[in-house]
């Protein structure tokens, strides 16, 4: 795969995508076939990649985040604190001024 993603224009990309899932169909490893029946479902995208060069690939991280704290949401009671644990943990809020008032006002 990482070959196709050297190759310098869709077309030739197109090409060998085609030519890596015809390989991988006749594998004997099932997991391959699947991956194989993917490359030739996404068969038109996977090459627009040449077009834009733009991926999906920085919603990884914060996708990532929000399913650690699903997963550590199951004491949590309702939508709503689910929704601003996302927020404390993806917003990068700065709570310095917030605790410096705290002080101040006690």
């Amino acid at each position: 795969m990482g070959d196709v993603y050297g190759l310098p224009d869709r077309e030739s990309a197109a090409v060998a995508l085609d030519r890596l899932a015809s390989r991988m169909a006749h594998s004997n490893v099932p997991e391959t076939r699947v991956v194989a029946r993917t490359l030739r479902k996404e068969r038109e995208g996977i090459p627009d990649w040449w077009r834009s060069s733009a991926t999906n690939a920085i919603l990884g991280g914060p996708d990532s985040v929000v399913q650690s704290i699903r997963r550590a949401s199951r004491g949590f009671r309702n939508v709503g604190y689910f929704e601003t644990m996302i927020f404390l943990r993806l917003g990068r809020l700065d709570f310095s001024a917030q605790s410096s008032l705290a002080c101040a006002t006690h």
